[in-house]
């Protein structure tokens, strides 16, 4: 009825109020003046993502409800990745991951929207979450949707990007905006100076650990501090990465120089950032000196069950795996590559290295990660989501346990359901294959 102009959407009749930076980017892109928490809003979008685990369906029903002739609101703001599916047949037979592949290539031709197909046999562009902002598709001030939950990863350049379902994405399809009810925030307060070799894995495994998986439901986690002033971009990536896992919407960092920087060297596009008015109003702001923060590790069977390192019984292991959206950037592999220099695994254990990208890959070659990798044994994989997802090579075997710089250790995730696998930073998990159990030191 939109579509044929039998209804229009109504302006929000909030009153002027101080906003928070969510709050701005929602009134901005839904066009009012100011939006509160809990109202709904139709939000213009200007990127949709969408990968070869749900393409198809989305493509389904965005053909059924709008006309086999329906076209995208807009070509060039689509992005389709095959990178979730494409590695599952190594492991298993299975014949309908290609049929969806087969079918997000054919919605693709149809529509003209950007693609990045598999670049050889099984092997992706790079993970859609890390591949996004390497190609300069991310820019601060931006709304963004994909039917994945992670596609909160983009939070990190000062862009509102949501995971949306199948049913909502056809939506946008159609009509390039998506309702959403404005969520409340929750801010992080991070300061003090990190200890070294601490990362953002083991940030956001502490910050899991205080609020639990439920702690953000629903809500945008803003992360602020000094802490931030010490990680690098990539670091970024993996704190608004896994705000997913502690049930928020978004994790969002507000742009600065590190931003700025590189977003204008991955594209040329002018972009607006947009900030919180200092008076708005936040659900709850936490303050963490993270100073003596040490190593985080997560039991199985939740994200959330962390304990620091020190107080971990000890867990002997057989598999470790370096890689996915969380875990397989060139700084992830930088922390890799500094444990396992001149160093080799321990007897029995099976180290899998993935690089979330081609790119990645080629930096990772240059710099002579890789040839460290292979001497110490490990196995470097294609890129794409692969064990992660339980899609691929290197998940646990039955009765199985690992040690894995992913995002999520629910039953199951990442291969057998009687598989335990314990999640860690990069780092932790080089120095675990090398000593054979979990552990954060080398002598």
């Amino acid at each position: 009825m939109r579509r044929q102009g039998e209804i229009s959407i109504p302006q929000s009749v909030t009153p002027k109020r101080p906003m928070t930076l969510v709050e701005k980017l929602l009134a901005k892109a839904s066009g009012n003046p100011y939006v509160r928490p809990k109202e709904v809003v139709f939000a213009q979008v200007d990127l949709a993502l969408s990968h070869d685990a749900v393409a198809g369906p989305v493509a389904t029903t965005f053909y059924k409800h709008y006309g086999e002739d329906a076209k995208l609101w807009d070509a060039q703001k689509l992005v389709l990745v095959a990178d979730h599916f494409i590695q599952v047949n190594d492991i298993r037979s299975d014949r309908k991951a290609n049929v969806m592949y087969e079918e997000m290539i054919q919605f693709a031709q149809e529509q003209g929207c950007h693609l990045f197909d598999i670049v050889s046999p099984g092997e992706a562009a790079g993970i859609c979450h890390v591949l996004l902002p390497e190609k300069g598709f991310v820019r601060p001030g931006m709304i963004i949707a994909g039917t994945d939950s992670h596609t909160c990863t983009y939070g990190a350049l000062g862009a509102f990007s949501a995971g949306v379902g199948t049913t909502d994405m056809a939506n946008i399809y159609a009509m390039g905006d998506m309702w959403i009810r404005v969520p409340s925030t929750l801010v992080f307060e991070l300061n003090g100076t990190l200890p070294p070799h601490i990362s953002a894995k083991d940030i956001i495994l502490f910050i899991l650990g205080q609020i639990g998986c439920a702690g953000a439901s629903s809500k945008v986690m803003e992360f602020r501090g000094s802490i931030l002033e010490q990680l690098p971009f990539d670091e970024r990536l993996t704190l608004a990465n896994m705000a997913v896992e502690c049930g928020a919407i978004c994790g969002l960092i507000v742009p600065d120089e590190t931003t700025r920087n590189y977003v204008k060297s991955r594209t040329a596009q002018k972009f607006t950032e947009i900030v919180g008015d200092p008076d708005a109003e936040y659900e709850k702001v936490y303050q963490f000196d993270l100073s003596n923060l040490e190593p985080q590790v997560a039991r199985p069977p939740k994200p959330d069950r962390v304990v620091p390192i020190s107080q971990l019984e000890e867990v002997p292991i057989t598999k470790a795996f370096i890689g996915s959206c969380t875990g397989g950037k060139l700084y992830d592999l930088a922390q890799a590559a500094e444990v396992l220099q001149g160093r080799q695994l321990a007897e029995g254990v099976n180290l899998f290295i993935v690089p979330a990208s081609i790119e990645i890959r080629d930096k990772a070659q240059k710099l002579g990660y890789l040839d460290i990798f292979t001497q110490a044994g490990a196995q470097i994989l294609k890129s794409g989501c692969g064990a992660c997802i339980n899609s691929g090579i290197g998940v646990l075997d039955k009765e199985e346990t690992g040690i894995y710089a992913t995002n999520r250790n629910f039953k199951g995730r990442s291969g057998d359901p009687t598989g335990k696998n314990y999640l860690a930073s990069p780092r932790t998990v080089a120095i675990s294959a090398v000593k054979g159990k979990i552990s954060h030191s080398l002598d």
